[in-house]
């Protein structure tokens, strides 16, 4: 990615939860990121918007977005690519609920590999809404979010995209 730091300006709002809120955010792609996975990791973001997810900050051996608890435990670790086995393992024994939002391909894949798992949730980011997610990223972003039940509408006046949400476990907060 070309962008060292985006400044997205979003309008988010739900009906259901009466959230309404108009902030700004400084979002940057970790070094060496590719504007796909920027995408994923963003658009991953809005679906958990309400949550209020931490964004990773660096690429590591660590989720792309979490929860943590007030003793520093991980409530929610979501991935946008498909972790190895060793990651997966640590996921899932140091958070309550591990998220996988991976392409078609890679959902896929991980199907066919992996075994269900209680606390593992796979849903998909179709490649199509990141192509989408790509035309709108630029250094100045205004977007507005209308979420409706599981389903995200999101503008940036010019173009929409829509995304289905996971459905999460109840107690995460």
């Amino acid at each position: 990615m070309q962008l060292k730091v985006l400044k997205l300006e979003l309008f988010y709002n739900s009906a259901a939860t009466r959230m309404f809120q108009h902030d700004k955010y400084y979002l940057s792609p970790f070094p060496a990121e590719t504007a796909e996975h920027f995408s994923r990791r963003l658009l991953a973001w809005l679906c958990l918007y309400e949550l209020q997810p931490a964004l990773a900050v660096q690429q590591a051996k660590g989720p792309d977005l979490y929860l943590l608890d007030q003793h520093q435990h991980y409530q929610l670790w979501c991935q946008v690519d498909a972790p190895n086995d060793k990651l997966l393992q640590k996921a899932t024994h140091q958070s309550d609920q591990v998220l996988l939002m991976l392409d078609t391909q890679s959902l896929i894949r991980f199907l066919n590999n992996h075994r269900n798992q209680s606390n593992v949730q796979v849903c998909e980011i179709p490649d199509d809404t990141v192509a989408q997610c790509l035309s709108m990223l630029k250094a100045g972003m205004q977007w507005s979010v209308w979420r409706d039940e599981q389903q995200l509408q999101i503008t940036d006046g010019e173009q929409m995209l829509e995304l289905n949400t996971p459905k999460l476990a109840t107690g995460l907060h």
